[in-house]
């Protein structure tokens, strides 16, 4: 019998993917680094505090696809738009994000929050601020995620790596 089959069945369905995932990541690398001015956005977009390499991918994709967007064009592209949902005068819904964006990049800036939120004091100062008034985390996390779309966007379009607005130049 083969040895794979002794390990528990859940060992066997986890390691496949990751290994898959970890095999896409370096492909995808290793396509961004035959192109010059991609390998340099990719390293822009890897020297803001947060993102890492699965995120800068994602995002330097979304980038190149709608290399003329505009900062809100961009939000709306990723579905961090806002709607307000109101009927007349009388109905008036909550405020949501549209949603109507770009799932895969929602979901990596919104995981991207978690690190952001410690190390890039950009994203620890509005989700901190969110969280001090009372909001909910998932309104803090969509807020910070909105946050580093668009500094993730600055960076990309301006090709200059990352500096913390509040450090002192010197």
């Amino acid at each position: 019998m083969s040895q794979s089959f002794h390990r528990p069945f859940y060992t066997r369905n986890t390691t496949q993917p990751k290994k898959k995932e970890k095999e896409h990541l370096v492909a995808a690398q290793r396509i961004v680094e035959e192109n010059e001015q991609a390998a340099r956005k990719l390293a822009a977009l890897l020297s803001i505090p947060g993102v890492g390499p699965i995120t800068a991918l994602t995002l330097l994709a979304l980038s190149r696809k709608y290399a003329d967007a505009n900062r809100s064009q961009i939000v709306a592209l990723a579905g961090f738009d806002p709607i307000q949902i109101q009927s007349g005068t009388s109905v008036h819904g909550k405020s949501r994000i549209s949603k109507r964006g770009n799932r895969e990049v929602r979901k990596r800036l919104f995981e991207a929050t978690l690190s952001a939120a410690r190390y890039n004091p950009s994203i620890r100062s509005i989700y901190r601020r969110l969280k001090e008034v009372g909001k909910p985390e998932k309104v803090a996390r969509i807020a910070a995620a909105r946050k580093l779309l668009l500094i993730t966007h600055a960076v990309y379009t301006t090709g200059v790596l990352y500096r913390d607005p509040t450090e002192k130049e010197g």
